[in-house]
Order: structure tokens, then sequence, then C-alpha cells
């Protein structure tokens, strides 16, 4: 047998209910049963160590909320087998947990939040874990006046993710975070948000941006390069028909004062002549 195919043989037991997999790692050729039963725990811990680093307010919501069978450790087996890794990365090896936990009826049925708040989490992990985007050359931090927009084009942070969520999952982390909250989590009503998760260029922590629909649509409209702030706003307009109704000059003022709270928050970084 190639070291190659004993890999295969040895990742595949591992994810072997018990009592097959234990049993047919052992017949492994000269493999002791009590050196691959270290291993198998020594890799559950890993991903368990690895998943309640990145999802600690999921974490938090099974111990407390889960039924008795539907423990934190038992969730961790159940998702380490639905869900091998396939990465090499640890990263890699807990990026379907959301996906897993809104398999499960029954604790989706006692928290229906929990998938999103998973979500919320991961997110966070992936903006804090993008690469360092190169951005526009000779770029200011500042958003010029509304007279230069026609050959301005903004600047926006690239360490960023939007989703949309059918619970204010910012609410319901900050809610956990205070003790004495009266939240009950088991009967949550929806709140559709779309949120922006992005890295703080300063702090380099991550942050959220709720948005409007309007506004969500203008940062995916002007993302796109080398438009300008007056190509964005028309094309917004043009989205929108319901904006067509407003004075130009009225919708740039309040397009400007959106655009300063995005550059004081991080989210936009500033402007390129184009």
């Amino acid at each position: 047998m190639s070291l190659r195919e004993w890999q295969s043989q040895l990742g595949q037991a591992l994810l072997l209910p018990e009592p097959p997999g234990l049993c047919q790692l052992t017949a492994l050729q000269g493999i002791e049963g009590r050196r691959i039963a270290l291993y198998e725990e020594l890799l559950f811990n890993t991903v368990a160590e690895t998943l309640q680093s990145i999802y600690p307010y999921s974490y938090r919501l099974i111990s407390e909320h889960g039924a008795q069978e539907a423990t934190w450790l038992a969730q961790v087996e159940q998702y380490r087998r639905a869900f091998p890794n396939q990465s090499y990365k640890l990263m890699g090896a807990v990026s379907s947990f959301s996906e897993f936990l809104s398999e499960q009826s029954d604790l989706v049925a006692t928290m229906p939040c929990l998938p999103e708040v998973a979500l919320y989490e991961w997110l966070e992990m992936v903006v804090l874990n993008l690469p360092d985007t190169p951005v526009e050359q000779n770029w200011s931090a500042a958003i010029p006046p509304i007279d230069d927009w026609e050959a301005s084009a903004p600047v926006w942070n690239p360490a960023r993710r939007l989703q949309a969520f059918q619970f204010h999952v910012p609410e319901i982390l900050d809610a956990l975070n205070h003790e004495g909250s009266a939240l009950d989590v088991t009967a949550l009503s929806t709140k559709s948000v779309d949120i922006m998760i992005y890295r703080d260029p300063h702090t380099l922590e991550a942050r959220f941006f709720c948005l409007n629909p309007l506004t969500a649509q203008l940062l995916s409209i002007s993302a796109q390069a080398n438009q300008s702030y007056v190509q964005a706003l028309e094309r917004l307009q043009q989205a929108m028909p319901g904006l067509q109704s407003i004075p130009t000059e009225v919708l740039w003022q309040q397009a400007q004062g959106l655009l300063e709270k995005c550059l004081h928050q991080g989210l936009l970084l500033g402007s390129v002549e184009i």
C-alpha cells in the first residue's frame, strides 16, 4: 500500500460512524488502535476549538438553549462527519458551519436565528483574513465637492462582504453581550436587513454597516471600477424609478451625506480622479 493510499484510507475511516471507523483504522497495516484513537481525538479537539473560536456566539447559544442531546460537542462531531475538511487550512475546515446548522431542524426550531448568527460570525472572519488589495493610485482620503463629482470616482474599502439577513444579527449579538438582557432568542421576529461587514482600515477590526435598499443599491453600483460619482447616481436613478421625481440637487446632497458617513466609518476610503 502506497503512502497516498494509506493517507486516503486513514482520512476516510476517521469520518466513518463508530464502530466501523475505528475498526477499519485498526485493520490498516501495523497500526495500533490506541494510536489511531489518539489521533482521532486530536482531530476532533482541533475542529472543536477552531469552531468555538470563530463562532463564539453560536457556541453560547447552543450551549445555553440547545436540547440535552444537541450539545455543542455533539454538533461538532456531526459537523465534522457531515462536512469533512477539503482544505489544509483550519478555516476551510469550519467554513460550512452555518450551512450545517441550517439543516439541524431541532436547533432551528428552537433558535431560528442561529444559522444567521453563525453566518455573520463567519463573514467577520472572512473579511479579517482577506488579503490586502491594492487600491487606486493617487487617491485622496476625502470626498470632493459636488461640482467635481463628474471627474472623480469613489474608492471603496475592498475588504468587505454584503449579505442579506432575515434577522438583525448585530442587535442580537449586542444584546447577548449585555448581562441581564431580556432577549429571548427562541421568540425573535424576523427583521430583514442588508449588512455590509468590512475590515476597518485603521483598527483592522471587523465592523458592520446596516444598509437600506437605496444605500445597498448605491454601493453596488458605485463600486464598479472607473465610474464617477455622477455616473453612479444616474444609474441609481435608472435602477430606482422612484428617485426620478427627486430634484438632482437634492439627491446629490443626500448622497453626499451618506458618502461622508461611509468615509467616517472606514467603508469608503476616499476618491480618485478619473
